[in-house]
């Protein structure tokens, strides 16, 4: 089996965990979720901003565990990944995540390594207005102001809303439903998978 990878990249606070796991109802059994978040390099020593662990800068990513594991799935094999539980960043479980017939990806610099985007078949940028994106990082992550707008928001700026130019599809979510953006991505979702 080869899996057909839906890629979900955009800022912090866009929609992409919940545009993904939309998806993942949509297609059914036939779709998982491998999120970004799984392969952030807890632990580690991490660049600073401001005094604060830089989570948002691409060194914050283990990028070389991320492409193995997205090589392994596309060639119908199972991998293992670590769940962390949010808060605390503590290892909570060691999973096997199997292949599936569509693996849908999602992470806010998906999009930021040229191997890894290559492997991607369809790949989708969610977009929303700072001040959107400021309330609802504030009420998911409950990071403090100060770490928003000294690291979440420069690292957007540089690193993020670059990639925007590599997607097959862009979406606003300032004003669309997460069923709606659904609708759009399986409007324009190539034929042939």
């Amino acid at each position: 089996m080869t899996s057909f990878f839906i890629g979900i990249a955009g800022g912090s606070g866009t929609g992409k965990t919940a545009l993904a796991e939309e998806l993942r109802q949509y297609f059914g059994k036939e779709a998982a979720v491998l999120h970004m978040d799984n392969y952030q390099r807890f632990g580690e020593k991490l660049r600073k901003l401001y005094g604060m662990k830089n989570w948002d800068h691409p060194e914050a990513i283990n990028w070389d565990k991320l492409l193995k594991d997205l090589i392994l799935l596309k060639n119908g094999q199972a991998i293992t990944i670590k769940l962390r539980e949010q808060k605390t960043l503590k290892k909570v479980k060691t999973v096997i995540f199997p292949p599936s017939k569509i693996i849908i990806i999602e992470g806010y610099l998906l999009f930021y390594k040229t191997p890894i985007r290559k492997l991607i078949n369809f790949r989708i940028y969610l977009e929303a207005s700072e001040d959107a994106r400021v309330k609802r990082r504030s009420k998911i992550k409950g990071k403090g102001d100060r770490y928003i707008k000294k690291v979440v928001l420069p690292m957007h700026r540089r690193y993020i809303e670059p990639t925007k130019k590599y997607a097959n599809l862009v979406i606003n979510t300032d004003k669309s439903s997460i069923k709606h953006c659904c609708k759009q991505v399986v409007r324009h979702l190539p034929n042939r998978f």
